[in-house]
């Protein structure tokens, strides 16, 4: 059995192989740094133009920072806010790499056996900002990886300081400016 870092850049490297446009990485390694085993996997996704969307981590599960994947170059990371706009105290960690902000509370999803849930964290705003990334896509089909990342960060509410914040990125997602 292979541990869960060699079954992450496998995983990388078969959804590159298999022609994945965005990669949705709802996990964090609770730490800065990742292994040398993601190093080629993800740069490849780069090469191949396969936009990576991680998910920045939630402080009521204990991810005080952000970690790997969301530290990793190239990575769009997403935080998480709640209903009124604002960081998610619980449901959404904090670091300098944060892209962008989505909602992260009260979020409704299925279960198995045909049922619903009421959810938090920042695995559920991370789905929402692949969403956006593949809406761009479809509405700029010659765009590469790097230039929908820009445009998806560039056209972010703004939310917390200017520029970049390291609650909020550089704000919220905004799907329609995209």
């Amino acid at each position: 059995a292979t541990n869960s870092d060699q079954q992450i850049a496998d995983a990388v490297n078969y959804a590159v192989k298999h022609g994945a446009n965005i990669i949705n990485m709802s996990l964090t390694r609770n730490t800065l740094a990742w292994p040398e085993s993601w190093d080629k996997p993800f740069l490849n996704a780069m090469e191949h133009n396969v936009v990576i969307v991680a998910a920045a981590g939630n402080r009521g599960s204990g991810t005080d920072e952000v970690g790997a994947p969301a530290t990793m170059p190239g990575v769009l990371t997403v935080a998480g806010v709640d209903r009124n706009e604002k960081a998610s105290v619980d449901a959404s960690a904090q670091g300098i790499t944060i892209g962008v902000s989505a909602p992260s509370e009260q979020l409704l999803g299925a279960i198995p056996g045909g049922s619903y849930v009421q959810w938090e964290g920042t695995s559920g705003s991370t789905p929402i900002v692949s969403g956006v990334v593949a809406l761009v896509m479809a509405s700029h089909p010659h765009m590469d990886a790097a230039n929908i990342i820009n445009r998806i960060v560039k056209t972010a509410s703004p939310a917390g300081a200017k520029g970049v914040d390291p609650i909020y990125g550089y704000g919220l997602v905004n799907a329609a400016a995209a």
